[in-house]
């Protein structure tokens, strides 16, 4: 071989064998590597099921909020029944139902 083809062929390996680690390390085990990507994916995932959980858990709470507000007399008079039961004989209950 020519000397400047072995000189090209040193500077060559050089560069591989200093870019290769590098290159290895920053694509699998570096800060914006392949593993960091995937946990991020996770975690994403992650969030966007408990995002689901509770727009579903307000949704719910809408409902019988709203179920609620709808048969606001109806259970008025149903805590006053009940108040009213639990009063003692001969005892005189006072019920304040709006």
């Amino acid at each position: 071989m020519s000397r400047s083809l072995k000189c090209k062929f040193r500077w060559l390996f050089l560069f591989w064998a200093l870019f290769a680690p590098w290159a290895f390390y920053s694509y699998f085990l570096g800060e914006n590597s392949l593993r960091t990507y995937t946990e991020l994916k996770e975690t994403y995932r992650a969030l966007k099921r408990e995002k689901e959980y509770w727009k579903n858990r307000n949704e719910i709470l809408r409902e019988k909020i709203s179920a609620f507000e709808k048969n606001k007399k109806f259970y008025y008079e149903k805590l006053a029944r009940e108040m009213f039961v639990k009063g003692k004989e001969g005892e005189e209950v006072i019920l304040f139902v709006k």
